[in-house]
């Protein structure tokens, strides 16, 4: 089974490039491209889905050094991110119908929980994400629908 690729909005920099490079993504998924601000999802995603080459601004993902990018199948939000910039970013021409994961405050309760049975901080968020990303048949061969998945 090949990869599927995913994006992620993340406002840290940091965090950003450490959930890009966890190794709890393999072998199912892995970051294509990483937006930092509502704006750059509005400059690029849109470009991205359409087949034009988008190399992230961000410099974070396989998208940064293929000769030709890859479109997401699944965007990861941050929780730096309202829902309001959520909501704005869903609204986007042809966004709306990719899933979008958004943090779930229940199921972020459980990340505390890792970190004490330790597990470190993005090991716990990675882990979330890939679960919502299967539970929700994104996989291989199938679609996930769009909307908006808690995790």
């Amino acid at each position: 089974m090949a990869p599927i690729p995913i994006a992620l909005c993340g406002k840290n920099p940091n965090m950003a490039a450490s959930f890009t490079k966890h190794p709890s993504l393999s072998p199912d998924y892995y970051v294509a491209h990483v937006f930092h601000t509502p704006q750059t999802v509005a400059t690029e995603l849109p470009s991205l889905l359409a087949g034009t080459h988008t190399p992230p601004s961000s410099h974070l993902g396989t998208n940064a050094t293929a000769s030709q990018t890859t479109a997401p199948r699944a965007i990861v939000v941050g929780a730096g991110f309202s829902r309001e910039e959520l909501d704005s970013m869903r609204a986007l021409e042809g966004c709306g119908a990719l899933p979008w994961l958004y943090p779930d405050a229940s199921k972020m309760a459980r990340t505390g929980l890792g970190v004490v049975v330790g597990k470190d901080f993005m090991t716990s968020v990675v882990e979330r994400a890939v679960g919502v990303l299967r539970a929700n048949g994104l996989g291989e061969g199938r679609e996930g629908e769009g909307g908006v998945w808690g995790f």
